[in-house]
């Protein structure tokens, strides 16, 4: 078996979560904390790859997903911005939830390997990239934030 290669790559990472969500399922049954998830997950899910996104990982309310890896394009920052912004306007007209966006471009490093069919997976993403995403909780509810790299790339 071949050693994975590693690639770096300049890639856009979304980061989504519910405003007051972790507090609010502390009181809630596991079922309950479910069915509120799944809708939610799945609507992220399809407006994120609908542009062109690989979601990476749901924890709990947070679905983190980028933009430029595996398949790298040229506008994958303005594809994230634009992911971001159905999300929002999805949350805005349902009104009922709150969500917070983040959205961060940077390199990355990942690990490409080859399974069945040549289909490529890859590793989580490695880089500072991630910490500026990862911070919507200090974000206005209802807001999107980009960063100046992904203004930069997406205009």
């Amino acid at each position: 078996m071949t050693e994975p290669r590693k690639e770096r790559k300049v890639v856009t990472v979304v980061f989504a979560d519910l405003v007051g969500f972790t507090e609010r399922a502390e009181t809630l049954d596991p079922e309950d904390v479910e069915q509120i998830l799944r809708p939610y997950h799945e609507r992220l899910r399809t407006e994120l790859e609908r542009f062109g996104g690989t979601v990476e990982k749901f924890i709990g309310d947070a679905v983190m997903a980028v933009f430029g890896a595996p398949i790298a394009r040229e506008d994958d920052p303005e594809r994230a911005v634009r992911a971001a912004l159905a999300i929002r306007d999805w949350a805005l007209e349902a009104g009922e939830v709150e969500v917070r966006v983040a959205i961060n471009t940077g390199r990355r490093s990942s690990r490409s390997t080859r399974v069945p069919k040549q289909a490529k997976r890859w590793s989580p993403a490695m880089s500072s990239t991630l910490p500026p995403a990862c911070r919507p909780r200090r974000r206005r509810t209802g807001s999107s934030w980009g960063s100046r790299h992904t203004a930069r790339r997406s205009t």
